[in-house]
Order: C-alpha cells, then structure tokens, then sequence
C-alpha cells in the first residue's frame, strides 16, 4: 500500500473520530440549552472527468441530504443548527462545464469557478498527471460569457497559476489585479472572489487581496465557518468525484477540520528532531 493510500485512510480514521466527539459535543450543548451554531463547509474541486460524472452526480445527491446548498459568497449569518455546504472549483476546467455543471442544474445547485484568467483555451503544464485527463483544458472565454450566472459564480485564481508566495511583490500583485481586472472585462460584471493557487498563503498576500478588491478569498485548509459570518479568509475542504461515500459524507459534516491542527503538529515535531 503506497504512502498516499495510507495517509488517506489515516484521515478517514481521524475524522471519523472527530465526527463522533462532535456528535457527542452537540448533544450535551443541546441538553445544556445553549445555542447550537450554524455551520458552512466549502468543497473544492478540480477537474471532473467523463466517466466521473455518474459520481460526482451521486456525491451531489448526499450533500443534498447533509447539508443546505449555498453560494460560497454567502454574506447573510448562518441559522442556528443548520449545516451548510458550497461547491467551488479550481482551474476552470472544460471538463467542469461539460460533467460537473449539468449535474448541479439537474439539483440547483449553485457553484463557484475560480479562473486562471491568462490561460483560457490552453492546457496545464500538469496535464496527464494523476487525476488529471491529457485533454482536459481550461474554459475559453467565450464558455465563461456562456455560463449561467444564477448558477455559477466567478471568481480569480490568478493570471497563471503560480505559487503566489515565491514571486516578488511586484509579480504577485499583477496575478492578483491583472486577473481580477481581465475577468471583470470578459464578463462585464464584478469579480469579487479569489482562490489561492495550490491553497497556499499568507498574511502578505491577504493584505494585497484586500487592496486589490476582493471581498473574499479562499484557502485550501480544510476549515470550516460558523456563524459569524462575514469572513474574508475562508478554508476548504479538497473533495474529488473519487472520494468513497464516507469519505465525502465526512468532508461534508465538517468532520476534516481537525488535519490543520495536525498538520501544526507536525511541523512542530519535524522542526524539533531537526534541532535534535
């Protein structure tokens, strides 16, 4: 069994543990008559191939059943003892547009498709790589002028897709306001929303988010929001139409926000032997 497929069901055992003790915390809440608050889980997807399709349809269905569909721009406060679910995507697939958003029309659905704006028509320089279909390509602009907007919301996920952190200031601000700005054009409607590509940032970065006008952004931490809501930095939870229907049923609950705390663990631990 290779290392990812046991870090996988490590994470499932987790969060399924996570799950219970969360159960159990919301029962005694209940009981002691305190306020039960809502809850908002973003899922982030990538590319949805073909034969994939039927999947991500049925994983569709059991968000349905476990939570309220929602924008991921929501800017209203949850309701109490509601739990709350978004879709967003990353990339801007083709593959996105023909499997994934008929499937979320036939449920209504609504979505979020985070763009790399420079790139339309063109293929990835990861295409081929595991997930991740050859002839996948990004959407053309002239797709993304066609998307329904009642259903599909846009936002930017940078010029080109580079790691954010390792540019220059200079480099980094242009991804976020040339791609904010050449969207706004396409589209002749504001873009508000922005997704860090790979899930990486930092506090630097959020500042020139905010100076370059989005209203809210996205991380790839596996997070979730409670209700109080408006937040500008918000986590995501990485789903894939591959996902077991545990595994979705859990990332859908909330039950993976615990990994950051792991993860801090960690690299707290590496960093100690290291020192040692």
């Amino acid at each position: 069994m290779t290392y990812k497929a046991v870090a996988r069901r490590v994470k499932l055992v987790g969060s399924l543990i996570w799950h219970i003790g969360a159960v159990v915390r919301t029962n005694v809440r209940r009981l002691q008559g305190k306020p039960i608050p809502g809850s908002l889980v973003v899922l982030c997807y990538h590319a949805v191939p073909q034969n994939q399709r039927e999947r991500f349809g049925r994983q569709m269905d059991l968000l349905r059943q476990y939570a309220k569909p929602t924008r991921a721009d929501v800017e209203t406060p949850l309701l109490a003892g509601e739990r709350y679910a978004a879709v967003t995507f990353d990339d801007g697939y083709q593959s996105t547009v023909e499997n994934a958003l008929p499937e979320l029309k036939a449920r209504n659905i609504p979505c979020t498709l985070f763009v790399v704006s420079h790139l339309p028509g063109h293929s990835p320089w990861w295409s081929g790589t595991e997930g991740y279909d050859r002839e996948d390509k990004f959407v053309t602009a002239e797709q993304l002028v066609g998307l329904p907007s009642e259903l599909v919301t846009i936002g930017s996920h940078t010029m080109t897709h580079p790691h954010l952190s390792a540019l220059s200031e200079e480099m980094a601000k242009r991804e976020l306001f040339e791609s904010r700005q050449l969207l706004q054009q396409t589209l002749r409607r504001e873009i508000r929303l922005f997704a860090f590509p790979h899930g990486a940032f930092n506090d630097v970065l959020v500042t020139w988010c905010r100076e370059a006008g989005y209203q809210r952004v996205f991380s790839g931490e596996p997070t979730m929001t409670f209700s109080n809501l408006p937040e500008y930095v918000t986590g995501r939870v990485i789903a894939d139409p591959t996902d077991w229907d545990l595994e979705f049923r859990l990332k859908v609950l909330g039950a993976y926000q615990w990994l950051p705390v792991a993860y801090g663990i960690k690299r707290k631990v590496r960093t100690m032997l290291q020192r040692i």
